[in-house]
């Protein structure tokens, strides 16, 4: 192979980053020998894309798109001249890049039917011959700051009262308590669930299943406006109930590294805690839903007010305009740093994918997990 290339994120080898810190690396480009080109760019670009299929009463196949630009930045490394065709001399030669990125990014994301990706791409232009490409793919986290709503730390408790059969045979109600101590949790907190149940029928019990469950809401833009909603299971605890008349089951659901509650034009990723008891024959299992959000930032005593102004920054990012990192590190937040892990069941992806490219780059994106006792502070 002629040319080698290499893009290398400063101080920062997993490549994640805060929206509204400065992205910035080098460029390596190994040559084995001299080459010619029009020019050496390199492409700082972020997208929110969805796509998915669906067969119309003609049996015609019909494609449904939707997209949003998030961030653009070009750059060129080696600049084109006025002559024509540059050559590039044999040897490593080393570019360094910085990119401010706005914080209104949203975060990082891949689904069954689009995805919310940064990347970084160089381009070598060449004459009469196709363009070889490097590109690797950087995580973008938006901060989700469970302090800055209250209301997240309140104890949430819904109470459901289920009959079964039809008048006049109706049975007499089972009363279902379902609490959690806050409806604010980051990935690596446990929820804890108390389940009451007060069960005045004749319909036996046998168990609680509860669930951490993310919605993920896709809009499409063309051919027309429409929706494709999917929901997936995340983390599940079951407990066996051993009196049909009254229980309090206590139990814990683990929350693993998932994307935070977040949303852009085209995407929307929500999520719930399902109660489901099960009960016996043929009879529908009672459920009971509690919204929950997923953040980036755990609850705690005291939080720093050191957060940047969604107004800040500009609206593509910028090569001209880099600052200083301004996302909260969590250095004035007590609690223990998190660690960056691998989103759960994420499978590595080539981002690397044209035909001419230089290399294979696997990506999957990373979120804060945090190591915490899963209490909940109050004030």
């Amino acid at each position: 192979m002629v040319a080698r290339c290499e893009i290398k994120f400063k101080g920062n080898p997993l490549g994640i980053y805060h929206a509204g810190q400065t992205l910035s690396g080098k460029v390596e480009l190994h040559l084995d020998k001299a080459i010619s080109v029009n020019g050496f760019y390199l492409i700082i670009s972020g997208c929110a894309e969805i796509v998915w299929f669906e067969n119309d009463s003609e049996d015609k196949r019909d494609t449904y798109r939707g997209q949003e630009e998030l961030l653009q930045a070009k750059v060129a490394l080696v600049a084109p001249s006025s002559g024509g065709v540059i050559e590039i001399p044999v040897g490593t030669h080393v570019y360094k890049f910085r990119c401010a990125l706005p914080v209104h990014l949203p975060t990082s994301f891949e689904g069954n039917y689009g995805k919310i990706r940064y990347t970084v791409c160089a381009i070598l232009d060449r004459p009469w011959k196709f363009n070889q490409t490097c590109k690797v793919a950087f995580t973008v986290l938006k901060l989700v700051d469970l302090n800055r709503d209250p209301m997240l730390r309140q104890p949430k408790r819904t109470d459901v009262s289920k009959t079964f059969c039809c008048w006049p045979c109706k049975s007499r109600p089972l009363l279902i308590t379902v609490e959690i101590p806050a409806s604010g949790y980051v990935p690596g907190q446990k929820i804890p669930i108390t389940n009451t149940l007060n069960n005045a029928s004749s319909v036996a019990m046998h168990g609680v299943q509860s669930s951490l469950d993310r919605t993920e809401c896709y809009r499409s833009e063309t051919p027309c406006e429409k929706t494709k909603v999917i929901s997936k299971t995340f983390a599940s605890v079951s407990t066996a109930i051993n009196n049909d008349v009254f229980s309090r089951l206590q139990q814990q659901l683990d929350i693993p590294s998932i994307a935070p509650t977040g949303n852009c034009s085209v995407l929307t990723i929500d999520y719930e805690l399902n109660v489901t008891i099960q009960v016996d024959s043929c009879r529908i299992n009672p459920k009971v839903k509690i919204p929950i959000i997923i953040g980036t930032v755990p609850l705690v005593a005291t939080a720093s007010s050191n957060i940047p102004s969604t107004n800040a920054g500009a609206r593509y990012g910028s090569f001209d305009e880099c600052q200083p990192p301004t996302a909260p590190l969590l250095q004035d937040i007590d609690a223990p740093p998190p660690s960056y892990q691998e989103a759960i069941h994420g499978t590595a992806i080539d981002v690397n994918d044209d035909p001419h490219a230089i290399g294979f780059q696997p990506y999957v994106p990373r979120y804060p997990v945090y190591k915490l006792d899963g209490n909940v502070p109050k004030c």
